[in-house]
């Protein structure tokens, strides 16, 4: 059994009362303090930075020593299914988990974001699946036969990605008016630097690729930069989404529970 509390608020909209800088936001019965967690993850993310140049000089300059392709292959930023992309998928759904419960919320008090926030549960539930999936990829060969990519856009998932991200970000424009400024400022930060990771230094590879550069270590710097880019992005969005709970939508909790089973009553004999 779920059980839920939302804090009781009129259908006006956020007001300055409404803020409580000192209530935590509790999700499934977890404290969630903004500063110990976005701390906590670019702690990490610091670590698999660190580790990911490393694994990026042992790549380039080291020929041989014990554990190297190992090491490589769990940190290399530039490889799939290892030690950071499994880091962003979380981090992506993190995000997603935080998004559902306050698109919940806002649907409990009928508020008309409710939506907006519920789509955009929707559109990090993808990204995660994405990251997790590699579904980007898929669709480089489909752009390939439609339009030719070469140069910026040799990697060609960048070109339907980045008219998606387009259009997502024009839809939003108003949600985004609508949000209190501290919070929509964080959020068009860390989507400017997430979308720019992302899409901006693909392209920029993509060029040094054409040219030839695949494992040149310019390339390979740019990876570096590309995902932890992605990953700031999604702690700093992730911060916002905490600061959010914390200050417009106090005592928010979603606590999970097992309800104790009555045992069933054996049927009388006599009635048979």
């Amino acid at each position: 059994m779920i059980q839920s509390s939302v804090p009781s608020t009129n259908r006006s909209g956020i007001k300055a009362a409404d803020v409580r800088p000192e209530t935590d936001s509790v999700l499934l019965g977890m404290v969630l303090r903004e500063r110990r967690v976005v701390g906590t993850l670019l702690g990490i993310t610091a670590f698999l930075g660190l580790a990911g140049l490393m694994s990026l000089i042992a790549k380039l300059y080291l020929t041989d020593f014990f554990g190297r392709d190992l090491f490589i292959g769990l940190f290399d930023l530039n490889n799939e299914s290892n030690v950071p992309a499994a880091f962003s998928a979380l981090l992506l759904l993190l995000a997603t988990l935080m998004l559902g419960v306050i698109a919940w919320a806002r649907r409990q008090g009928a508020r008309a974001d409710a939506l907006s926030w519920k789509a955009l549960t929707f559109i990090f539930g993808f990204l995660a699946l994405d990251e997790a999936a590699m579904l980007h990829e898929r669709t480089a060969d489909i752009t390939r036969n439609v339009v030719k990519t070469d140069g910026i856009l040799h990697y060609a998932w960048v070109l339907p990605y980045g008219v998606l991200a387009l259009i997502v970000g024009l839809a939003f424009v108003r949600f985004l008016t609508q949000l209190p400024a501290s919070i929509r400022n964080r959020v068009i930060v860390a989507g400017a630097i997430y979308v720019t990771g992302a899409l901006g230094f693909e392209l920029l590879e993509g060029a040094v690729v054409s040219d030839g550069g695949t494992q040149s270590l310019l390339n390979q710097s740019l990876v570096v930069a590309e995902e932890g880019m992605e990953m700031l992005g999604v702690i700093l969005f992730i911060g916002a989404l905490l600061s959010y709970i914390r200050m417009y939508l106090p005592g928010l909790q979603l606590r999970l529970s097992v309800a104790p089973v009555s045992p069933l009553t054996p049927r009388d004999s006599s009635g048979d």
